[in-house]
């Protein structure tokens, strides 16, 4: 971590941050721009390159700073939770805690976990590894409802995955997104399948 960065004040290293997640989760590694970040940052590009030397430091900085940040949240929120929905609604609390403060965190990282460049994913890969391994283990364990006759539980995982997606890549495209406002559609629709798919 760049211990440079972190003296400066909070609210000027979350706007750095903030640019920096959303032009590489919007354009993944090879397409996100210096240019662009430090337009969106407000800031000079000689002040970036500073704290992170180059767009590889930044990208990094920034695997290992989320990777950090996600997991101490998820951790908080679902400790030892394992019935199935009460799992994954803690989940998406802690989501909710993440969006407020770094709205585009969470989809960093999963384009960071599909990353395409092999040379800048290699030097990721301990921070990713650790990531799926304690997400994997979050899951690990977890009790599964008593479903309805004829429900296959991997069409539950999929509508599960395909609707929070959906609500949040609408969220993420709105001019004024509203995390509160998604947690509240995400339970709602967690509702309805509950109600639809357990015995």
């Amino acid at each position: 971590m760049n211990e440079r960065f972190f003296e400066l004040p909070s609210e000027k290293q979350d706007k750095m941050i903030n640019a920096a997640l959303k032009i590489f989760a919007c354009n993944g590694y090879k397409h996100a721009s210096t240019d662009d970040i430090v337009k969106e940052a407000q800031i000079s590009k000689g002040l970036l390159f500073h704290y992170f030397i180059s767009k590889e430091g930044l990208y990094r900085f920034l695997v290992e700073y989320s990777v950090r940040y996600l997991l101490n949240e998820y951790q908080y929120a679902i400790g030892e939770e394992k019935e199935y929905f009460a799992f994954h609604e803690k989940y998406e609390q802690a989501k909710l805690s993440v969006l407020r403060n770094y709205p585009y965190m969470a989809g960093f990282i999963e384009k960071a976990i599909h990353e395409s460049n092999v040379s800048i994913r290699e030097k990721s890969n301990d921070a990713i590894n650790q990531y799926i391994e304690t997400i994997n283990g979050l899951r690990s364990g977890i009790v599964m409802p008593n479903i309805k006759s004829g429900v296959d539980m991997m069409h539950i995982e999929n509508m599960i995955e395909f609707t929070i997606r959906g609500l949040t890549d609408k969220h993420m495209a709105s001019d004024n997104p509203n995390p509160d406002a998604l947690y509240e559609q995400i339970g709602d629709y967690m509702t309805v399948i509950k109600n639809l798919v357990c015995a």
